[in-house]
């Protein structure tokens, strides 16, 4: 709550409260309203006062969270339209299908024989599946279309 400077006074017949910011100690007049007083002047202020209470690496490590979060749901609204693409008529690129299960492995590309090809898949279905934790539907299917694809290739 900001702190009332002077008791409630009268100025041209109204109610008046002086309160001052809890951040800045910036003073201004307000009318007596009920309910809650104002702690501080501005967002901004508020603001500043949650980051001096939250302290630097704590503000920085939520900061990076919130942008790997983002970048997560965007990476997988990719993947959710790379997936809509496919039918019957336009299936998966060749050429798609084992850059994306590097992606979606986690791993750096690296020779394509087919026992890489099983570990690869199973990297991702364990990291994509739905039933685990961060696991995505439509991610899992186009990853088993990335396989079958890639499987038909080395075959």
């Amino acid at each position: 709550m900001a702190r009332q400077v002077r008791s409630v006074r009268e100025q041209e017949g109204v109610a008046v409260q002086r309160l001052e910011c809890a951040q800045c100690e910036l003073s201004w007049n307000r009318p007596r309203k009920p309910g809650p007083v104002p702690r501080f002047c501005s967002d901004a202020c508020k603001q500043a006062n949650w980051r001096d209470r939250v302290g630097k690496q704590e503000y920085n490590r939520r900061r990076r969270e919130s942008t790997e979060r983002r970048a997560r749901a965007s990476q997988i609204r990719s993947y959710h339209a790379e997936f809509d693409r496919i039918t019957a008529a336009t299936p998966l690129p060749a050429g798609r299908a084992f850059p994306l299960l590097h992606e979606l492995a986690g791993t750096i590309r690296s020779a394509s024989d087919p026992a890489s090809l099983v570990r690869l898949y199973r990297t991702a279905s364990v990291a994509w599946h739905p039933d685990k934790p961060g696991g995505d539907h439509k991610v899992f299917q186009l990853l088993q279309e990335a396989y079958r694809q890639a499987k038909l290739l080395t075959s």
